[in-house]
């Protein structure tokens, strides 16, 4: 897909919610996912997976709180019902990975239920586009959340932002798990933004 594309699928702004214990950090640092800063921090990723509560590193630049994975822990008895080539271990693993985006609407919610206070940073996306497209993927759903009936998921339901529409909006109905063609839930990013890129990007 194309610029313009992107942005009328996602919206014209980006949403990341973090604790707000880590504005410092991502000042100093960039948007870092869970998986680098433990490694900047000295901490093995593997540590970090499946955490029930949230979690500080201690790096040069300041303090940085993980989330915790609460929400796909609740899939835990159910995990190969609804992952496909995947332990919960392997998907949480990933899922570190990531940095997690929200259309704006979603990110209002997910603002909501975060629980302590928050930093939250508007992100441009076609300026996210141009910056760093080849890393950007889209997913129709909320990929750590397995809470209530978790939808099936595996490496497949994240869809590039470089592929076309089509590829994305119908992703899960030509897997015959859905009927209707897909809308929006969550952009992940598989780069990191340092400060001078995420400066521009929340222009």
């Amino acid at each position: 897909m194309k610029r313009k594309e992107f942005v009328d699928l996602v919206g014209e702004r980006l949403t990341h919610v973090t604790p707000a214990r880590n504005r410092a950090g991502i000042a100093a640092r960039g948007l870092m996912s869970a998986a680098s800063l433990a490694q900047a921090s000295g901490v093995a990723p593997g540590r970090i997976i499946l955490r029930s509560d949230r979690r500080a590193l201690s790096l040069p630049e300041g303090e940085a709180v993980l989330t915790h994975q609460r929400p796909l822990l609740q899939g835990a008895a159910t995990a190969q019902r609804f992952l496909d080539a995947h332990t919960l271990e392997s998907w949480a693993a990933q899922l570190d990975q990531r940095i997690f985006l929200w259309p704006k609407r979603k990110g209002r919610a997910f603002e909501k239920s975060f629980g302590q206070a928050v930093h939250v940073l508007s992100l441009c996306a076609g300026a996210l586009f141009d910056a760093c497209a080849d890393h950007v993927f889209l997913s129709p759903i909320n990929s750590g959340n397995a809470t209530r009936r978790p939808a099936r998921r595996g490496d497949w339901l994240y869809v590039p932002a470089t592929a076309p529409v089509s590829a994305f909006k119908d992703n899960r109905r030509r897997r015959g798990l859905t009927r209707q063609r897909d809308t929006v839930a969550e952009v992940s990013l598989t780069c990191a933004l340092p400060p001078d890129v995420l400066a521009r990007v929340c222009r």
